[in-house]
């Protein structure tokens, strides 16, 4: 028996309302900025919101591929009253099985790199934007407070000893320098540590960095306090002092006055000026 036409409507309806919500929350995720949310799709979603919780399809499908990018993992120190310490890394496959187990440590270590915010502000914002200052302040009080929460839960698991944490991250090597030398993504060169450090403004050396309260691992590479951070590949430093020391020869930081001038020449070399610029009329002049 075939179904009449106003069930017909009504089961169309729900399955575009169903896509709707499918739909609604990766573009939430998407359209997402400093701010929060976009109003517009933010009032898109409230209606549908509950449903898509119950059937947990409030995901932002932000898939890996094709290009991922750094992973970033939680190293805690633990110290018992004897002063002993012992270091603990997530996510950790070996420990955190099966891998959805896995995969929410991964999460929980991804969301704190995602909301991290330096120390700040500078005092110069607040004179310069006074808004600005203000949302920096609450998105640095959101990461101290999520921070704090992974500290808090590392305690109770661990109690009567003192927990600190840093955060690091797992580079990738870029195409070019795995076909020069392959290395396994596992490799300790590839970890580098991600220091707290405040945001420098042009000429100002008040600001340092404060003491890594975890020492890197073997083989960690860390930038040094006060520099800008660039999340590249490992091997960007070693490209760029290689690249200086082809350039300028590795026992000299400049070039050369003498090699500057045999390279670019100079226009005085076998004429006098009055020649050269006689030179120079003559050909720019009109016949």
């Amino acid at each position: 028996m075939p179904l009449s036409a106003r069930v017909r409507i009504g089961l169309s309806v729900l399955i575009l309302a169903h896509l709707f919500a499918v739909v609604l929350p990766p573009l939430s995720f998407q359209t997402a900025g400093s701010l929060g949310q976009s109003p517009a799709v933010a009032t898109l979603l409230r209606p549908v919101e509950p449903y898509t919780q119950f059937l947990y399809i409030d995901r932002g499908y932000a898939f890996f591929a094709p290009d991922p990018g750094p992973s970033h993992l939680v190293q805690a120190a633990i110290t018992d009253g004897s002063g002993e310490t012992i270091e603990v890394t997530f996510p950790d496959r070996e420990k955190q099985w099966p891998r959805l187990l896995y995969h929410r440590y991964f999460m929980l270590t991804e969301f704190l790199d995602e909301i991290y915010f330096p120390p700040g502000p500078p005092p110069e914002l607040a004179e310069i934007d006074q808004a600005e200052a203000e949302l920096w302040e609450r998105q640095r009080s959101r990461y101290e407070h999520v921070r704090q929460s992974y500290i808090e839960h590392l305690k109770h698991v661990n109690p009567g000893k003192d927990v600190a944490i840093g955060r690091r991250e797992r580079l990738i090597p870029g195409i070019l320098e795995f076909q020069r030398e392959p290395i396994a993504l596992n490799d300790p060169r590839l970890l580098r540590i991600i220091p707290d450090v405040p945001v420098l403004l042009d000429g100002d050396e008040t600001l340092t960095a404060p003491p890594e309260t975890i020492p890197p691992p073997v083989g960690a590479a860390m930038e040094p306090a006060g520099t800008t951070m660039k999340r590249g590949t490992v091997a960007d430093v070693e490209k760029e002092k290689k690249n200086t020391q082809e350039d300028f020869g590795p026992e000299s930081d400049t070039p050369s006055q003498e090699s500057t001038e045999s390279e670019i020449g100079t226009p005085n070399d076998s004429k006098s000026k009055p020649e050269v610029a006689e030179e120079a009329e003559a050909e720019v002049a009109v016949p």
